[in-house]
């Protein structure tokens, strides 16, 4: 009898002990944490090696970015191990899943001890006094409840896991293609910057014969139009520039300060030759296996099921096992208790058919994603082949043309003052013709990017 009082009593210790045990706060200051976000600015090669060092959660499904050798705009490896490290969403994600991996310790234990004591008389402490605790015994055990809460909890964590591979997937072609925007906007900045100082050594010549009445007010206002729309778009592209600076920016977790944003150039554009692209048509089951988006729809089906079968085992009984101890003047007894807690006949029905039915949907969410994903496939081989129809043959074409026209048309005006019309509508088409080729450049590699993403990594793991 003493033995299990002391049982119960030493539990009895450790639990309010832990409970008054409280973690020691962390404290925060203005100055750190201004002293840290100002590192993004300045962002080394060491400080993206030790955010990834921070950042790791083991091995993933998808590729992730190492640190890179040396810090140079122009190559891949920077930009995503900068958005891997500290891209906002993905480390919000990462605390995720590290909550959920910590909270598996928790899963499924015992529910608490139960206790009391009572006393038959309180003006007399020598009356009788009774001692009852009881514990789960199939939360010791790990059956029922406790087993479908411990499975559930740890399909909650694959899932999460699973969203945070889907998103890193999807980061890096982000990244990519707000890279493309960036070097695009420059090159057309640059084109416009060019295009304008070709055409603006006819002005002076245009304001003499303005000056002299040898062409007509309307003929000067519309060349000086033209010249003005080349400034107007010039300032157009500069806007662009910044607005897809401050994109990538923030996709990588970097302030748009940094150095290399001014170096960044049209390399990842550039660089690309359709020609080296082989696309392939993966089947549903190797879409399933590989492609992030639906492995993580797979698990969160998972998660749909587990927490159905965890509903389904709320209707088991909760059994309580303990110790009974009674304190007499006279004598001591000690006997053993039982308790059942069993919910009340169809109380739980309803939650359970909720429950089924949103395991249902997420099974038809499933079946959707995998519709939509083979629909992305065929999007995306179309695309591709009539972005490489645009960029290689269409655009350029159409651009040479048009140079041929404007160069012609002001040789023509240096010849003969009334052809100056000709000169300003000349002036119009190249300008469309050039930010059409930036455009069909651009769209090509992005077109690539995503086949790409919508075949998935090409490692296959089970999940």
């Amino acid at each position: 009898m003493k033995l299990r009082l002391d049982f119960f009593l030493i539990s009895l210790s450790i639990s309010i002990a832990t409970a008054c045990t409280s973690t020691t706060a962390r404290e925060y200051s203005d100055a750190e944490l201004s002293a840290t976000a100002r590192t993004r600015s300045t962002a080394t090669v060491e400080d993206v090696a030790l955010a990834l060092e921070l950042a790791d959660l083991g091995p993933l499904v998808v590729p992730v970015p190492s640190a890179p050798a040396e810090l140079r705009p122009d190559m891949d490896e920077f930009w995503h191990a900068a958005a891997y490290a500290w891209n906002p969403e993905l480390r919000a994600m990462r605390r995720r899943v590290r909550a959920a991996q910590a909270e598996l310790d928790s899963a499924g234990k015992p529910q608490p001890i139960q206790g009391q004591a009572m006393a038959l008389d309180l003006s007399d402490p020598a009356a009788e006094l009774e001692f009852q605790a009881m514990v789960d015994l199939l939360g010791l055990l790990g059956v029922g409840p406790a087993d479908a809460a411990k499975k559930l909890a740890s399909a909650t964590a694959r899932a999460e896991l699973a969203a945070l591979e889907a998103r890193v997937w999807s980061l890096r072609f982000e990244v990519d293609r707000a890279r493309v925007e960036l070097a695009a906007a420059k090159s057309l900045e640059t084109a416009l910057a060019a295009l304008y100082g070709e055409c603006s050594e006819v002005l002076p010549r245009i304001e003499i014969l303005a000056q002299r009445g040898w062409i007509g007010r309307g003929m000067t206002e519309g060349a000086l139009s033209a010249l003005h729309m080349l400034e107007h778009h010039q300032s157009i592209a500069r806007l662009e520039v910044i607005r897809a600076r401050s994109d990538l920016a923030a996709l990588c977790g970097l302030d748009s300060t940094h150095s290399a944003f001014d170096e960044a150039q049209s390399g990842v554009i550039d660089r690309f030759r359709p020609e080296d692209v082989e696309l392939n048509d993966p089947s549903d089951a190797e879409l399933l296996a590989r492609l992030p988006e639906l492995r993580s729809a797979k698990l969160e089906l998972a998660v749909a099921e587990a927490e159905l079968v965890r509903m389904a085992r709320e209707r088991w009984p909760m059994i309580g096992i303990g110790p009974r101890t009674m304190l007499r003047p006279d004598e001591q007894l000690l006997g053993g208790m039982i308790g059942l807690s069993v919910p009340f006949p169809g109380a739980l029905e309803g939650a359970i058919a909720a429950q089924r039915e949103r395991r249902d949907a997420s099974y038809e969410a499933l079946e959707s994603a995998l519709v939509a994903a083979r629909a992305e496939l065929d999007r995306t081989a179309r695309t591709f082949a009539e972005s490489v129809e645009l960029a290689e043959e269409h655009a350029p074409l159409t651009d040479m043309s048009m140079a041929r026209m404007l160069a012609a048309s002001q040789a023509e005006f240096l010849a003969d003052p009334e052809r100056l019309e000709r000169w300003s509508f000349a002036v119009g088409e190249r300008l469309d013709s050039l930010m059409a080729l930036v455009r069909a450049r651009a769209e090509l590699v992005r077109a690539w990017l995503d086949c790409e993403e919508a075949r998935g990594p090409r490692t296959e793991v089970a999940p």
